[in-house]
C-alpha cells in the first residue's frame, strides 16, 4: 500500500511525501520519473517528491492501492511561468506569493482541493489576470 501525505513547511509551501516499496515502483512505472527527481528521507515516508508530480501520481494510481494521510493539508495554490519551467506553490496566498505571481506576468493561479475520503482532487482557477481591453 502506497502512503501519501501533503504537509506544509515553514514557508507555507506544500511538501509531497510518499512511502513506496521497491515492488510498487516496478508495478507503477510512472512513479520512477517522480522518484528520480525526489530526495530520500528518513521516517514513516521514504521520499519527498516535487509537488509538480502530485496530481499525476494521484490521478494515475488505482484508488484501492494508496491512502492519503488524515493529517494532510486539504488544499494548496499553484501556478507556473509561461513555459512551465518553474512551478510555484503555497498553502496560502501571501503577499510574497502574489508578488511572484506579478513578476511572472500574472498567469492563472489554480487552487487544488484534496478529498481525502474519496481520494479525489479538483483543480479550479482561484486568481486570474484582469485584462483591460
Amino acid at each position: 500500500m502506497i502512503r501519501i501525505k501533503i504537509e506544509k513547511n515553514r514557508q507555507n509551501m506544500p511538501v509531497f511525501k510518499i512511502s513506496v516499496k521497491k515492488e510498487e515502483t516496478e508495478e507503477f512505472k510512472f512513479l520512477k520519473r517522480a522518484l528520480f527527481e525526489s530526495k530520500s528521507i528518513k521516517g514513516r515516508y521514504n521520499y519527498e517528491i516535487p509537488m509538480k508530480y502530485f496530481l499525476p501520481v494521484i490521478n494515475n494510481l488505482e484508488k484501492d492501492r494508496f491512502t492519503i494521510d488524515k493529517k494532510s493539508i486539504l488544499s494548496y495554490f499553484e501556478f507556473s511561468d509561461e513555459i512551465d519551467e518553474n512551478y510555484y506553490y503555497s498553502t496560502t496566498a501571501t503577499a510574497k506569493y502574489m508578488r511572484l505571481w506579478r513578476e511572472e506576468s500574472c498567469p492563472d493561479i489554480f487552487k487544488v482541493n484534496i478529498d481525502i475520503e474519496n481520494k479525489l482532487t479538483d483543480k479550479i482557477v482561484a486568481f486570474r489576470k484582469i485584462s483591460f481591453s
